[in-house]
């Protein structure tokens, strides 16, 4: 009967140190969790005072950067409305990017923070490359986008194109690429490039005011063929009323009076 008693009062005693064991082990985790999760909010909200509170992301300065001629770098930042002293982080990047980007001498732009306190922004301008005459007169880039009405301060020794669709304005421009290249830009520069569904293209020579008629294909041949005759022809420039290219290998040539 002693036996028995002792094995059941060790057998207590070995169960009642698991319980305790486990129990220990529980407030081991419980105090683990406590401390990783202290330390986790203490780290946010020692970041919060970093970032937010002491003032160390803060906009100090706005660079601007670009091919910029017809805005200047002050039209920029004012457009990017950036208050500096405020958050680098709560600055509204797309906001500032579509507001630019309103703006229709922008071709590009990009916006980006430049940590810890500045902001850059790159503006790429359209380059007037010819005047699109249309009901008023627009202003129009290489790449054929018609991008702003034309003002008063605005650059106007360019060619008009006259004449044209949305459909044709492309065709237009393409006629006004081969002229450029063409070395005939050494000798006369151009004022319009006409369009008429019946003739084609004409091109207008600004100083001596006589057409070049192109028609509607083969333009870089013609004009090739037009200035390997020019000797034979410059000397009457004066009196040139237009110049017919569109005779497969001729230069047709009508004078004044």
């Amino acid at each position: 009967m002693t036996d028995f008693l002792k094995r059941q009062t060790i057998g207590t005693d070995t169960k009642r140190k698991k319980a305790i064991g486990r129990a220990f082990l529980r407030i081991q985790q419980i105090s683990l969790v406590v401390i990783v999760w202290s330390l986790f909010i203490g780290g946010i909200w020692g970041l919060y005072q970093l970032v937010f509170v002491r003032g160390v992301f803060v906009v100090k300065n706005v660079e601007v950067e670009g091919t910029l001629k017809n805005v200047s770098a002050v039209d920029v930042k004012r457009m990017a409305n950036i208050k500096t002293g405020s958050n680098i982080f709560l600055v509204d990047m797309k906001k500032v990017q579509k507001s630019i980007e309103n703006d229709p001498w922008t071709k590009e732009v990009a916006v980006a923070r430049k940590i810890p306190s500045n902001i850059w922004i790159y503006v790429n301008e359209h380059r007037p490359y010819a005047i699109l005459s249309s009901g008023a007169l627009w202003l129009v880039s290489r790449q054929g986008v018609v991008f702003k009405e034309l003002e008063g301060s605005d650059e106007k020794d360019l060619p008009v194109i006259t004449g044209v669709t949305e459909e044709d304005l492309s065709n237009a421009m393409k006629v006004l690429d081969d002229y450029y290249r063409s070395p005939l830009t050494n000798y006369f520069s151009i004022s319009e490039v006409s369009f008429d569904r019946a003739k084609g293209f004409t091109v207008i020579v600004s100083k001596y005011g006589f057409a070049i008629r192109l028609g509607f294909d083969r333009v870089p041949e013609k004009l090739e063929l037009l200035y390997s005759m020019l000797g034979g022809i410059s000397s009457y420039k004066t009196k040139m009323r237009y110049v017919d290219l569109n005779i497969p290998g001729k230069v047709v040539v009508k004078y004044e009076g």
